[in-house]
């Protein structure tokens, strides 16, 4: 086709006035800073038109280039969408997932369906854990586990930053009501064990200055003290993350307005973010926290 620039030029030229870097644009090219300089000045002399005004270590963009990018930017991403669509693999891609049990079935499970919906053509392999550390293998493309972040041999990205509250069902607390935080230490006390926030810790924080604390239940996993206080078996500490769905459909109900920051949080482990599947969940569920 006549009048069209050389295509390698384009995508020097989008990169840089996107970026506005030579030095950006040659990272995200995978080529080097002399190389996407060079293309720009083949498309400045194709077009005969100066595209950059360089001041210094600045790099501005000329009136031209203001204009021509949208224009640029618009058919690169046209192309890729047209060629996504038409010439995709028809069979489909397998995400593995390796998540933290109350995790996966609080939070991930009521939403996946959502994913599916944007992305038919990924399928899914989905397992649990409950270890607090990432695994040293390539058992998943990502993971999503609950600790402290403390891995020097892997890159985890935080998901989230979660508080401590005190839940129970609307029934436990119509027969037992909680109006200040004395009330709320003589009622049946639930908590997941194993983590460092303790009702004993939380309650010092609100203040409370009394004897130690017992607890009447103290479960494996959050999902298990989650349904127990669901069931009305008493008050439940637990992170706010994994009770948003319960608050908002009034299963659960939030004692007071005491809240303690976890000292933990939930991590993301990417293996192969290159991938396009892979990518694509990682988007996702970044949007969706």
């Amino acid at each position: 086709m006549q009048n069209l620039p050389p295509l390698n030029s384009l995508k020097a030229f989008e990169a840089t006035a996107r970026l506005q870097s030579f030095t950006k644009a040659a990272e995200e090219l995978n080529v080097t800073r002399a190389a996407v300089s060079q293309q720009v000045k083949s498309l400045e002399a194709y077009l005969d038109a100066t595209l950059f005004e360089r001041n210094g270590a600045q790099l501005n963009l000329t009136q031209a280039a203001h204009e021509y990018l949208p224009v640029v930017s618009h058919v690169f991403q046209s192309l890729s969408a047209a060629t996504q669509h038409l010439f995709s693999r028809q069979q489909q891609a397998q995400l593995t997932l390796h998540v933290a049990h109350s995790f996966c079935s609080q939070w991930l499970m009521p939403r996946l369906a959502d994913f599916h919906r944007q992305h038919p053509k990924i399928s899914f392999k989905v397992s649990t854990t409950a270890n607090a550390m990432p695994s040293n293998s390539d058992i998943a493309d990502v993971e999503i586990i609950n600790g402290y972040g403390e891995w020097q041999s892997q890159k985890a990205i935080q998901l989230t930053r979660e508080n401590w509250i005190v839940v129970a069902s609307p029934g436990f607390l119509n027969l037992n009501p909680v109006r200040d935080l004395a009330d709320l230490t003589r009622l049946p006390k639930l908590a997941t064990g194993g983590y460092q926030e303790t009702w004993q810790c939380w309650l010092e924080q609100q203040g409370y200055q009394g004897t130690s604390i017992k607890l009447t239940g103290e479960f494996e996993h959050s999902l298990l003290a989650i349904e127990a206080a669901v069931n009305q078996l008493g008050v439940l500490l637990v992170r706010d993350l994994l009770v948003e769905d319960h608050l908002q459909q009034g299963t659960l109900v939030k004692v007071g307005e005491w809240s303690m920051p976890s000292r933990g949080a939930h991590y993301m482990i990417i293996r192969d973010e290159e991938k396009p599947h892979v990518k694509a969940f990682v988007d996702w569920i970044m949007q969706s926290l």
